[in-house]
């Protein structure tokens, strides 16, 4: 029976969401076992061993944070990824339209600045669990990982959840921290960036109005924008995402991120 219980303690601890449909998005996993659970593309691996340079700091322990990306095939740092059915959005245009050689120029720019926003490396800011930016919503459409065809060919995938609303509807912080894009860009029309500490980033884009400036710093819940249909937009959302580093994950997990790490270290306290 000893010898069952060290077996169970250094398998898989495993913590899948039981809310808004959503499972397999956390793997906990310890001492370098491979997995026999699954995580879904866009989830996270915690661990107390350094399974990255990213890490959560929780009662002066250091939790180590492996983000999945949403473009991986079956294994991820050899961890089986759930084999789930990977949502396709099909769109055709009777001519295919593509950014002029300035917007492209223009594009390629912003896409530096944002990557060199998401390598920081701040000291905590965030409290808690994260809150859903928008309270008066009409709906909430949850499409992250969505891959997007247009003519039938890749044109990427879909890195965040869309949050429909009026114009002009409040949007507010997801968690306490430093606002460092505060600004217009091409393709994601008014956007705010906010960096909360640990290598995380909450991205908030289509913005009708920008309602703080960058190098404020924003407590949870504070009004940082409006509800628009800025940049490449069909009609008036916010687009809200969750990066740990540069990688995309899942934004339903930061919903619950404290309660997780909770569990977690209960969990892995009783298999050390």
């Amino acid at each position: 029976m000893v010898w069952s219980l060290r077996i169970l303690t250094f398998t898989i601890l495993f913590i899948s969401f039981s809310q808004q449909g959503h499972s397999n998005l956390i793997l906990f996993y310890e001492n370098g076992n491979s997995a026999h659970q699954c995580v879904s593309r866009g989830g996270l691996i915690l661990s107390r061993e350094k399974i990255s340079d990213y890490y959560f700091v929780k009662d002066g322990i250091s939790i180590y944070v492996l983000p999945v990306p949403v473009t991986v095939s079956s294994t991820f740092a050899d961890v089986q990824i759930c084999d789930e059915e990977m949502k396709i959005e099909r769109i055709w245009f009777r001519k295919k339209r593509r950014p002029s050689l300035p917007d492209i120029d223009k594009i390629k720019r912003e896409k530096e600045i944002l990557n060199n926003v998401y390598t920081l490396r701040s000291q905590k800011f965030w409290l808690g669990n994260f809150i859903l930016p928008v309270r008066d919503y009409k709906r909430i459409i949850e499409n992250f990982g969505v891959r997007r065809e247009i003519n039938g060919e890749l044109a990427g995938y879909h890195r965040g959840i869309d949050i429909s609303g009026d114009i002009g509807t409040k949007v507010f912080a997801s968690n306490s921290g430093v606002v460092r894009i505060a600004r217009k860009f091409t393709l994601e029309g008014n956007l705010v960036v906010i960096d909360h500490g640990e290598g995380i980033f909450s991205i908030y884009a289509h913005l009708q109005k920008i309602k703080v400036a960058e190098g404020d710093f924003v407590k949870k819940g504070q009004v940082i924008g409006t509800i628009g249909r800025s940049g490449r937009a069909t009609g008036p959302h916010l687009h809200f995402g969750i990066k740990v580093g540069k990688v995309d994950v899942n934004p339903f997990i930061f919903f619950e991120i404290e309660d997780k790490i909770d569990k977690f270290l209960e969990i892995s306290a009783g298999a050390m």
